[in-house]
């Protein structure tokens, strides 16, 4: 797989990119450090970058929709600043250490992970889970109020600051900026998404009501309906994949019993109905029943009480309007292809002097951290003046050697190193190919470390060899994974590609399996 080499370099002057976190079909995640961060701002950045190469055939017309669409992105990013949104900090356009030019957004990082995996088996207790999802309808509120419609509200796309205190909505690849404009598209996922997301995969009884409606157009209706079912994913500890394109109209046994559970799961009903128009309209409505359904059983109010008192949803942090500046808007343009790289098929870039992005420079924060926003001569430059003791610009004076003398000691060089070469590939391939003992079942397990093999269905990465664990990543039907430890039934596997593309970015590609859902080749 072409993957962008960034690893340990420095793009933009300023971003030292230190890991990846995880790659899906056309993106790759990045952590890196800001030497230019501003006085007091987070120094620990992620970088999202656009990889056209992952794909194995060049096609301009998709280069230029996915172009479009990461810019989309960015705008809309833009658009709805607040501080329950992730915050874009740049973007720009590179070449990285293999010269593939790639077009990147800036984003800040959230290390406290996503409330996928803080509620996974983990049901949170009501009044967390109110104080986060208040949060989040403050930020998905003032989305609406700014006219953008995320489509894909879930767990995984809600980031948690390092305290866990704070939660903020992430992941607007597939936002909508103008809701009542153009065609539905299929996006989201399938467990969260509304139904007028995915028209094809709808079934039941036939609603005639739907016969003399109007062409459906996209509203907020859709992500309140993608936040009822991350709401009982949370208070449920586990997804609401039996209610997958349906309402919900259970909750779990043990939630039953609870004050609050026959009030919001009436809400929760209300808000993932089927038709678009019998939900709330509104992230505002939504909340002010949900809040109104988890306070415990008081006395009743008065008349004269409830006239005075405010809506829930007027408690929510709507406006932002001490938010920060955003950066300079997000400009990327698709790289053009000159006609004699698009007749030659096996030509995958034109060389960096066609194109006009900066380079991307290596470096090693390690050894040698440099100043920020240097140019590569000075990053050049700024290289230690001595090497093993003499001057790195000096030559050494040495009698020069004879011409025969030369010739021979390099043939000597080309030879020994081809020798050693065919013996590390032969080594190589009679212990991974070729191996009889191994196929003893007594033996087996002796020579498994090592191999490669591929996973025969979707199988949960584990932190170790047990069960009771909360999973830590996943490895799809199909994925090719590298054994590294044996533990009695259990492997610790490395992914190396993924069956199909991550459905978290931001989850671990190493962890224990059970054995019996390794295929070796």
């Amino acid at each position: 797989m072409p993957e962008l080499k960034l690893q340990q370099s420095r793009l933009d002057g300023r971003y030292d990119v230190l890991e990846c976190l995880g790659r899906g079909s056309y993106a790759e995640i990045y952590v890196a450090y800001d030497n230019a961060a501003p006085a007091g701002a987070p120094t620990t950045v992620v970088i999202k970058a656009l990889n056209m190469s992952l794909q194995e055939t060049l096609d301009v017309e998709m280069e230029r929709t996915l172009v479009t669409n990461f810019q989309n992105e960015a705008v809309a990013l833009d658009r709805v600043r607040h501080p329950q949104i992730i915050n874009r900090l740049g973007h720009g356009t590179a070449i990285d250490l293999a010269n593939t030019t790639f077009h990147y957004i800036v984003l800040e990082y959230l290390p406290g992970g996503d409330m996928l995996a803080l509620s996974r088996g983990n049901p949170l207790p009501i009044q967390q889970a109110v104080a986060y999802l208040e949060q989040v309808c403050s930020g998905l509120a003032h989305a609406h109020k700014c006219g953008v419609i995320h489509r894909d509200i879930k767990p995984q796309n809600l980031l948690l600051t390092a305290d866990r205190k704070t939660v903020k909505i992430a992941d607007f690849g597939v936002a909508r900026l103008e809701a009542s404009e153009g065609a539905i598209t299929r996006v989201g996922t399938n467990i969260y998404s509304a139904p007028e997301h995915n028209p094809l995969v709808q079934t039941g009884p036939l609603d005639t009501g739907a016969l003399v409606a109007p062409s459906a157009s996209l509203t907020p209706a859709a992500d309140v309906y993608s936040l009822a079912k991350t709401t009982y994913s949370l208070l449920a500890g586990e997804s609401p994949r039996r209610f997958a394109q349906h309402a919900i109209t259970e909750l779990p046994e043990s939630l039953r019993n609870q004050y609050w559970s026959a009030a919001v799961l009436r809400v929760l009903e209300k808000a993932t109905q089927t038709r678009a128009e019998r939900r709330y309209q509104s992230v505002e409505e939504f909340w002010d029943d949900f809040a109104e359904a988890t306070l415990r059983p008081t006395e009743p109010l008065s008349a004269a009480h409830l006239e005075k008192r405010r809506k829930p949803s007027e408690e929510l942090e709507v406006e932002a309007d001490e938010f920060t500046q955003a950066p300079p808007q997000a400009r990327f343009v698709p790289e053009p292809v000159p006609q004699a790289y698009a007749d030659n098929p096996t030509t995958r870039r034109p060389p960096a002097h066609d194109r006009g992005p900066r380079i991307v420079v290596q470096v090693n924060r390690e050894k040698q951290p440099l100043a920020p926003k240097q140019s590569a001569t000075e990053i050049i430059s700024a290289f230690p003046e001595r090497r093993n003791g003499r001057a790195a610009g000096a030559v050494a004076t040495i009698p020069p050697a004879p011409a025969s003398r030369k010739k021979s000691f390099l043939v000597a060089i080309i030879l020994v190193l081809a020798f050693s070469g065919m013996l590390l590939a032969t080594h190589k391939y009679v212990t991974s190919r070729w191996n009889p003992i191994a196929d003893i079942p007594v033996m087996s397990d002796l020579f498994v470390v090592g191999r490669e093999g591929l996973t025969t269905t979707d199988v949960n990465l584990r932190p170790d060899a047990s069960t009771s664990n909360t999973p830590i990543g996943l490895a799809e039907s199909g994925s090719r994974v590298k054994i590294l430890k044996i533990d009695s039934n259990w492997y610790e596997v490395q992914v190396l590609q993924h069956g199909r593309a991550k459905a978290d970015p931001f989850s671990a590609d190493r962890g224990w399996i059970n054995k019996r859902f390794v295929k070796f080749d």
